[in-house]
């Protein structure tokens, strides 16, 4: 039965036990969902080459013999098949194939199959998830058929393309643009033709990456005011859409402030997805009159998480995946010694405060055992009084530290910037990289470098020519950089020329190299510390005052 003819014959109640029921469970019920279905997955993967290869021949009789002899997995282990698309040697019959970055231009993507019994999961899931947006409490949602959403994320071959694909088949959604219609639309033309028709026909429902939300919130009336978007050109606009662009013009002047997007639409649902989503959070709520309702996934994990109709934490899907969670200290002994192998902890063994790397086996014939995505969350509580939920909560926090991964679009690793700076050709000594933050909470990638004074341009480069050089290459190397600026009109690069022998006068100093990527707090303060020592004393960073 189609999800429009349940919402015609039965009633809210039966709605919400249907798919938001998980939000009742307790964590004993939870686990014991999680326990079954891995334990199919188990037999299934007992009876696949892929299976076979990654559990060395061994049949695990119980979760926690699966825990103890199959090791944890990275992308890596899964490549040869993947990327080969072999599928004899999976545990079940793809579908469909969905593609993601997987770390800039060395090796520009992965792929993941979807079996049938997976999209089901995935439909029932993001189903929940777009009765929760609608809702702002236990049991009532707004959810109609014939709503008009703005589809403002990326299509297929993407995770976030299977969306509309799945619904569209469930109830009449009136995307914005149609499905027909974005499949032919670059990710830049299907947002501002979205956009437009939204303008002209209004919406209901709004589906968005939170870094692209939140740049179009910020530069809302400039975007209604050119291209495709213009509120003067609105050829066909709809009597209601008139009549609140002429009150929103009015309340505008009346006011003294720009037209907010709350004053056009009168948004039912609002789901973001993306890693900076509860950075934005406040303000896109104070511009759209709605709190967005954050849920997350990706290509390898699927659907798996999802805020409660009070929108202060992410509860994770019983049917999705089997989670394991590594804590960060364990997470770091393991980067330092790669022999190392980190403890994990089940869902009902978290602590709240604590940060942890996600570990997941997808159910119903996936491809992924043990497998690490690369995200980090932090457990909040493990149950709630306030929504009456008995299952833990999380935020999600950030790619491992090994990676940095700006507004959703790219990954940087240690490999990729080596190789940008090798194809620079740059006098480019020491460096490090580190994720930050403007004033307007948008991240970027913060190079801090030294340069060789043996090379005699090394004179004449300073830190906005460097950033320029960068900038033409990771272009040129990570297509998704791209999209960056493109997209958001920023430029997510910043460089910062330190004194020669600064990093390795930290080495002195504290017995350990800085790390490449994303160095802790503490570390990038106490090199700002080494620095102003220096300038005190009137000396260089390094060797004898100059």
């Amino acid at each position: 039965m189609r999800f429009k003819e349940k919402l015609e014959k039965y009633s809210s109640k039966e709605i919400w036990n249907e798919y938001c029921g998980f939000l009742d469970l307790s964590i004993e019920e939870y686990m014991d969902i999680q326990y079954r279905l891995l334990k199919e997955q188990i037999t299934r993967f007992s009876r696949c080459g892929l299976g076979r290869q990654i559990m060395h021949g061994e049949v695990p009789s119980s979760v926690e013999e699966f825990r103890r002899k199959v090791p944890l997995t990275t992308y890596e282990d899964y490549a040869e098949i993947l990327l080969n698309k072999k599928t004899e040697m999976l545990p079940g019959e793809p579908v469909v194939w969905l593609e993601t970055t997987w770390e800039s231009g060395n090796r520009p993507q992965k792929l993941a199959p979807y079996t049938r019994e997976m999209l089901d999961v995935y439909t029932s899931n993001i189903l929940a998830a777009m009765i929760l947006s609608t809702s702002d409490e236990r049991g009532k949602f707004k959810v109609r058929s014939g709503d008009r959403a703005l589809y403002g994320l990326a299509p297929l071959p993407y995770a976030t393309g299977l969306f509309p694909m799945l619904i569209a088949p469930e109830m009449d959604i009136h995307f914005m643009p149609s499905l027909k219609e974005a499949k032919d639309l670059s990710f830049s033309q299907q947002n501002k033709r979205g956009f437009s028709l939204a303008l002209k026909n209004g919406m209901d429902q709004f589906f968005g990456m939170s870094s692209v939300v939140y740049t179009i919130t910020q530069n809302f009336e400039r975007f209604t005011s050119s291209g495709s978007a213009n509120l003067k050109n609105l050829v066909g606009i709809r009597p209601n859409m008139l009549y609140r662009i002429l009150k929103a013009k009015y309340i505008s002047v009346r006011d003294k402030r720009p037209i907010l997007p709350k004053d056009l639409f009168d948004l039912n649902g609002f789901v973001c997805v993306g890693t900076d989503t509860a950075l934005f959070k406040e303000e896109l709520e104070e511009a759209w009159g709605k709190r967005p309702l954050e849920i997350h996934g990706g290509t390898e994990p699927s659907c798996l998480a999802t805020e409660t109709w009070c929108r202060n934490g992410l509860v994770f899907f019983p049917d999705n995946a089997f989670y394991e969670f590594i804590p960060k200290e364990e997470m770091l002994k393991n980067e330092a010694d790669p022999l190392y192998v980190p403890k994990t902890y089940l869902m009902n063994e978290v602590t709240p405060n604590q940060e942890y790397e996600l570990v997941l086996t997808l159910f119903k014939g996936g491809a992924f055992m043990r497998y690490r995505p690369g995200d980090m969350y932090r457990c909040l509580r493990t149950s709630s009084e306030r929504d009456g939920v008995m299952l833990p909560q999380f935020e999600y926090i950030d790619r491992v530290p090994s990676v940095i991964d700006i507004a959703g679009f790219t990954r940087i690793t240690e490999n990729s910037i080596r190789t940008v700076l090798e194809m620079s050709r740059l006098p480019v000594g020491d460096w490090f990289a580190l994720k930050e933050y403007d004033g307007d909470k948008r991240s970027f990638v913060h190079f801090y470098v030294e340069v060789s004074a043996e090379t005699p341009e090394a004179g004449f480069l300073n830190e906005q020519i460097i950033r320029d050089h960068f900038s033409i290459y990771f272009r040129h190397y990570d297509h998704d950089y791209k999209d960056l600026k493109r997209l958001l009109g920023v430029e997510p690069l910043a460089v910062t020329i330190l004194p020669l022998g600064t990093l390795k006068r930290f080495e002195e100093c504290y017995g350990y190299s800085i790390r490449k990527i994303n160095p802790s707090m503490q570390d990038v303060i106490d090199l700002k510390h080494l620095l102003e020592d220096s300038v005190q004393t009137g000396g260089s960073v390094y060797g004898s005052p100059e």
